[in-house]
């Protein structure tokens, strides 16, 4: 899958919209988010395109559908903005205070934050707007509190402190970003930013509350919560905060190195840079002791005053750990690529032009088809397309429909509703279309895919849309399409068993993969570089080395390999001699060349041969002739023609309708240039050659 996704549902749109924000703020791009709230209908396909259902409050999984087996469940816990509670510390002890949002159970939940924090001097009563209170009680309370919903305060209550809506606590964020694996720097944005309303709020509580030691606790047991270190530094270089990780990864105690400058503790650190320029510094790689730490550190600006330092750092032995996870659970779901140019070996003229041709293709974003025999690296070269490309953050997802029956074809392809057939996943299934998202599929073995599934993979080419199977809605798709096959295609389209318009849809960027005989100055590097990843040494007579580069290898690079593994096995020593070959490098017949496979820029004649094919199946050759022969006699007077002036040149009497068709079809074949607008049309060189051709026929 190219990205995790996440389903937030609250009751109300305000809360729904925080939530997004969040985790706009701290994950950016990496996750896709949906939303739903109680104003809006729910639709129950969205629960199949999730893998994380983000929920406010736990009452509201009943009002949903089956939530799949595969979909994470998590409710949030939510937090309150800290420079947002000033407004409480002016409050007189007893103040009685109506605590009202849109869900009395949020109520309640940010009641008990609020004691936690030590706003034990105010008294709170919960309160929804299903609720109703009597004058008598409304007599009763002094001012409402709110979380953003201050018109659900009732009437009768005058004054009214809004908090605003409750952002997701920093545990939510965390555990979210530990079940998608994603990357953990904007964590320390984010802790950052907390930091921050921290020292705002120290500022403005030291007007309000005399007791500033509750408040340091406070902020010590939430910033001890967070999973990674954390150095707080002041202007002068002192040390004000050290929280508990910090001391277990740096093996000292906070008493120890609170009050003392930072230069006498954590001087491998280097924080006189920022210091100096006041600019984030991220991801630095220090070592501390037996430790490697990645450090991140973050000046801490207030009006525009510098107010010091606050540094994160981890273990990078557990960032590690955490990436090398990410990797084997997308190498388990195959989305992830092996190979690069780097792993194309050979210094032949035939391999070196279709490696720089594949480098060339990799910049765009077009439809490439590769074609090559059998064991020639065709999926190498896409595996490395697709790793030097701008897709290269996205994933990789291979399909080979030589193993793939034409009744589970589709449904792979394009993903299934539930229900949609006998044996179909409950919550139904994505398609590999939908899993390359942003990324690349890779149609391997394009000439065995069915008649049935050329027309659906036309349709999503031209349209860049799937229906899954069963279902009723297009998705929208962003995938680049790499093909190959091992087949002759315009002998396939010949003979019925392949569309035509598919295979020009495909050929946008052909490239032909060399066979190995076409190859031989690569054998013995080749033969070498399998050695050298086996560990291993192989000497070979000359006999033996005449022989390899007479055989034609007919498996190319793989049969190569499994060659080599054979002599590993067979061999007595590092010598290889004659009688350590195989039978059939024993056979003259081997010697003899083999047909070729199609390429995908045929040779001159070849190409010519499979134009006049095609033009003689759509209308006569005599009108393609007289067409062509004008724009001919234009060419050599350097002109372009238009349609309306070519067709009152013309001896075949053709109509409006006629010459338009053939047109299209001359150009689609690359006889003929059509400019845009008024620059008209020019034959081009195979044009002319498919002139001549025409000419020679009839004579």
């Amino acid at each position: 899958m190219g990205k995790p996704s996440v389903l937030l549902v609250t009751r109300s749109k305000k809360v729904c919209r925080t939530f997004e924000d969040n985790l706009r703020s701290i994950f950016g791009s990496q996750l896709d988010i949906f939303t739903h709230y109680e104003e809006l209908e729910f639709d129950p396909s969205v629960l199949s395109q999730v893998k994380l259902l983000l929920l406010s409050n736990p009452n509201l999984l009943d009002s949903l559908p089956p939530v799949p087996e595969e979909t994470a469940v998590m409710v949030a816990r939510r937090t309150i903005h800290m420079t947002k509670l000033v407004p409480l510390m002016d409050l007189p002890a007893g103040t009685r205070c109506l605590f009202v949002t849109n869900a009395l159970a949020t109520a309640e939940d940010s009641v008990e934050v609020l004691k936690r924090l030590g706003f034990n001097h105010l008294v709170f009563t919960p309160f929804e707007p299903k609720m109703t209170l009597t004058e008598e009680q409304l007599e009763q309370i002094d001012l409402g509190i709110t979380l953003g919903f201050p018109e659900y305060v009732p009437a009768g209550i005058k004054q009214i402190i809004d908090l605003n809506n409750r952002p997701l606590d920093l545990s939510t964020i965390f555990d979210i970003a530990q079940l998608f694996n994603l990357s953990v720097d904007k964590g320390h944005f984010y802790t950052a930013d907390f930091f921050r309303d921290f020292v705002q709020l120290g500022r403005d509580l030291s007007i309000s509350v005399a007791n500033e030691k509750q408040l340091k606790q406070q902020l010590e047991a939430i910033l001890n919560a967070v999973h990674e270190g954390i150095i707080g530094v002041d202007e002068q270089g002192t040390i004000t905060f050290f929280n508990d990780d910090a001391g277990k990864l740096l093996r000292l105690s906070a008493e120890k190195c609170l009050g003392r400058h930072y230069r006498d503790v954590i001087p491998d650190f280097q924080l006189e840079e920022i210091f100096q320029t006041r600019s984030e510094i991220s991801d630095q790689l220090i070592p501390f002791g037996s430790l490697f730490l990645l450090v991140t550190k973050n000046p801490i600006m207030l009006d525009g005053h510098f107010l010091g330092v606050v540094v994160t750092f981890q273990d990078v032995t557990k960032v590690q750990q955490m990436e090398q996870e990410i990797r084997k659970k997308s190498v388990q779901l195959g989305l992830t690529t092996k190979y690069s140019f780097a792993n194309i070996i050979g210094v032949s003229d035939a391999i070196v032009s279709a490696k720089q041709a594949a480098i060339k293709l990799s910049r765009e974003d077009f439809t490439v088809l590769i074609t090559g025999e059998n064991g020639t690296g065709k999926e190498v070269f896409a595996q490395a397309i697709h790793e030097n490309s701008s897709r290269r953050e996205g994933p990789f997802v291979p399909v080979n429909f030589a193993g793939l029956t034409e009744s589970l074809a589709e449904s792979e392809l394009f993903g299934y509703e539930e229900g949609s057939f006998t044996g179909a996943r409950k919550g139904g299934k994505i398609g590999l279309f939908e899993l390359a998202h942003n990324g690349t599929i890779f149609l391997d073995e394009i000439g065995d895919a069915p008649l049935s599934i050329q027309a659906a993979l036309l349709r999503v080419l031209q349209e860049r849309q799937v229906m899954r199977v069963g279902g009723n809605r297009v998705i929208p798709v962003n995938v680049r399409v790499i093909a190959a096959t091992n087949r002759n295609l315009m002998e396939m389209i010949e003979s019925g068993s392949f569309r035509e318009d598919l295979y020009y849809r495909l050929n946008v960027l052909p490239l032909q993969i060399p066979s190995l005989r076409d190859r031989q100055d690569d054998l013995f590097i080749l033969i070498d570089y399998f050695l050298r990843s086996k560990q291993r040494r192989l000497h070979f007579s000359p006999e033996v080395r005449e022989a390899l580069l007479r055989y034609t290898w007919p498996g190319n690079i793989r049969e190569l390999e499994n060659f080599i593994n054979y002599l590993l096995v067979i061999s007595d020593g590092e010598q290889v001699e004659m009688q350590h070959l195989p039978d059939r490098f024993h056979r003259p017949s081997e010697a003899k060349p083999r047909p070729r496979v199609e390429q995908a820029i045929p040779s001159a004649a070849q190409e010519v041969e499979d134009t006049l094919f095609l033009l003689e199946r759509h209308g006569s050759l005599n009108e393609y002739e007289d067409i062509l022969e004008n724009l001919w006699l234009c060419a050599k007077r350097q002109e372009r023609v238009g349609r309306s002036t070519l067709s009152k040149m013309l001896t075949w009497p053709l109509s409006d309708a006629q010459i338009r068709n053939r047109l299209a079809i001359l150009n689609r074949s690359g006889c003929i240039d059509v400019g845009v607008k008024k620059q008209g049309t020019q034959i081009t060189s195979l044009g002319v050659q498919v002139l001549h051709a025409i000419k020679e026929e009839r004579t």
